[in-house]
């Protein structure tokens, strides 16, 4: 495609950096994992930050960390990225569907409450492409039976809501670092936290449940030191690279610019969409800025052109798009034909929900190429 739906915006600093992890003879995590550990912490106003290996291993320790397990329950939106509803499988427990708020793409708290059982332990609530959820009415539903919520932050690094950014609310957070999220180290996660001792855990689980870090062993001075390692619960190798590391913290660097350079787009997108007929651009709550990881448009009901007609113009306009997300209740490892789920909202959005393309180096050439297409697609008698 001339226009895909995303570029990763890299350049010399991070070839710079990635050769002197290479000279260094130091490949596996490192000072610079700890160095991005820290950037990631402070940008989004948590104490403490603990790299993975993708934000999918991170919701993994994260739901190990509550004791999430057989026999419990974890409420998810059906709409996402299969690793949402793939992490509850993968801790023996049970994910629950709940529908979404179709301008937003998000669950509500009133999606949420509504699928609340006896046997309901956590959320895994998500901001869909970027787009903050209502984290104080979630929060509220929490309280109130005492529930634990963990953030799927896998699109969100960069996104407020309420003037804070994403990542600072709730309990736990885990971001991605793919190449179509804001910031990326070519694959990687991270789980943001308040809590020392939630942060201790998870590094442990992190590398293999051992008490001593490789970067510790490296700066042993002694030989009780050296010698000091136990394992101390059975855990994971989910450890992120030190090349990964060098990566992520030239890419922390560049986040204003990046965000910066995808809001003004997003703004000429959306200012374009609300005078075309047939298109519903996106709504952004009050209170809530997304870091438009994504964007998405909806495609009327009126609209003389369905979703794929759409999509097939715009590939056949050398444009990339994608059809929206999946429903993961919809998908064969969790259809249930004995007892179908019904969400409205969600099943809507997969029939009507596109993505184009958005990214920092768009320009507004490309970007004017299509909205024309989009246009003349859905103007068809």
């Amino acid at each position: 495609m001339k226009i895909p739906v995303t570029i990763p915006l890299c350049g010399d600093e991070e070839k710079q950096l990635l050769a002197r992890v290479v000279d260094s003879g130091w490949l596996t995590h490192g000072s610079f994992v700890e160095q991005f550990e820290h950037l990631v912490a402070r940008y989004v106003g948590a104490a403490y930050a603990v790299a993975t290996t993708s934000c999918t291993t991170a919701m993994h320790i994260a739901l190990l960390l509550y004791g999430i397990g057989p026999g419990d329950e974890v409420i998810v939106p059906s709409y996402t990225w299969i690793a949402t509803a793939n992490v509850v499988r993968m801790v023996g427990a049970t994910p629950v569907f709940a529908d979404i708020d179709l301008a937003t793409f998000n669950v509500t708290p009133e999606t949420i409450a509504e699928k609340i059982t006896s046997r309901t332990k956590a959320f895994l609530p998500v901001h869909q492409l970027g787009m903050p959820l209502d984290l104080e009415g979630i929060a509220k539903v929490a309280a109130a039976h005492d529930l634990i919520v963990v953030e799927d932050a896998a699109c969100a690094l960069g996104s407020l809501y309420q003037q804070k950014p994403v990542g600072s609310f709730g309990n736990v957070a885990c971001f991605s670092f793919h190449p179509r999220k804001v910031v990326t180290t070519g694959e990687g996660g991270m789980i943001v936290t308040d809590d020392e001792r939630l942060a201790r855990r998870a590094r442990t689980l992190t590398h293999h449940g051992a008490s001593v870090s490789d970067v510790a062993k490296h700066k042993a001075s002694t030989m009780t030191a050296l010698f000091a390692e136990e394992f101390v619960e059975v855990g994971f190798n989910y450890r992120m690279t030190n090349l990964q590391g060098a990566v992520g913290v030239v890419q922390m660097d560049r986040l204003e610019d990046i965000l910066a350079r995808r809001r003004e787009l997003a703004v000429r997108y959306s200012q374009a969409f609300e005078e075309m007929p047939h298109v519903i651009p996106p709504f952004v709550p009050e209170g809530a800025l997304p870091n438009w990881q994504s964007y998405a448009i909806r495609v009327a009901k009126d609209s003389p052109v369905e979703r794929n007609r759409l999509a097939q113009d715009l590939l056949d306009a050398d444009i990339a798009c994608r059809p929206g997300l999946i429903a993961c209740h919809t998908q064969p490892a969790y259809r249930s034909p004995d007892m179908p789920i019904k969400l409205t909202q969600t099943e809507e959005a997969l029939k009507t929900a596109i993505l184009l393309p958005l990214y920092p180096q768009m320009t507004f050439e490309e970007q004017d190429h299509v909205l024309h297409t989009v246009a003349s697609s859905l103007a068809r008698a």
